[in-house]
């Protein structure tokens, strides 16, 4: 039988979640949960993969069960093996072809930002505490820049750069309130790193090292040499996954 599931995950503390030799990953986690219960190797896929440090709200996962769970059922199962850092929060029986990655029409990432003289540690580990001052009427036009297909190839990790690194971003939106900026940015599919360079070029221009004029040559292809520094994982989430009759 074919399952869906919604997994929540503080990435503080976790080497993101694709498996690596010597590291906590997620993806080790929730396969050894499954394998647990069902006396068998499950291999799971993901929605998207998370880098070291990157928390997740909504991410999606697909898998394979020899046995008919109830879905409540495995709900309550893997969350009472799981540790404290991971949950899962829904669980869905799909059909044999649903795949987390390949099914998926769009995913929505959220990064948050503090500003402020100090950050409150309870938050700390969940924003990016950026002590600069930000001219935001820039700041949100260089987030209307990056709306639409460009190509982002400045924007993405130098080794793992395709070739076709053309990539919609379908909305990118900022809501600001006193000492916090929260970022919405949907899209059908990210390159490496792509949000929290978006997040590190937008720094730039927002403290006034760099017009807006300097996204728009960025979206032209340039390489990643141009492009500014890349902004802590801290303050990102994958927040939601869309597919054709659901979202996370």
């Amino acid at each position: 039988m074919r399952y869906a599931a919604t997994v929540t995950y503080d990435g503080s503390q976790l080497a993101g979640w694709q498996k690596q030799p010597n590291a906590i990953t997620v993806q080790e986690i929730v396969e050894q949960n499954l394998t647990k219960l069902s006396d068998v190797y499950v291999n799971v896929q993901a929605a998207g993969r998370t880098d070291s440090g990157v928390h997740a709200r909504g991410q999606v996962v697909s898998f394979s069960l020899r046995n008919l769970w109830n879905e409540e059922r495995l709900l309550l199962a893997m969350n009472a093996n799981l540790p404290q850092a991971v949950r899962v929060t829904r669980i869905r029986i799909v059909t044999p072809d649903f795949h987390a990655r390949r099914s998926a029409l769009w995913r929505e990432y959220r990064y948050f930002v503090w500003h402020g003289k100090f950050c409150y540690p309870h938050i700390a580990k969940y924003v990016w505490w950026n002590k600069r001052e930000w001219n935001m009427q820039k700041v949100r036009a260089a987030c209307s820049m990056m709306e639409g297909t460009h190509n982002f190839r400045a924007f993405c990790r130098v080794s793992e750069c395709p070739e076709n690194s053309f990539r919609n971003i379908l909305r990118l939106k900022v809501c600001s309130n006193r000492n916090l900026t929260v970022f919405r940015i949907r899209g059908n599919a990210f390159l490496t790193n792509m949000v929290r360079i978006m997040m590190g070029n937008i720094n730039l221009v927002g403290i006034g090292k760099y017009d807006t004029e300097w996204i728009d040559e960025l979206l032209s292809g340039k390489s990643r040499i141009f492009s500014g520094a890349t902004a802590p994982s801290s303050g990102l989430f994958l927040w939601s996954v869309g597919y054709n009759t659901f979202s996370s």
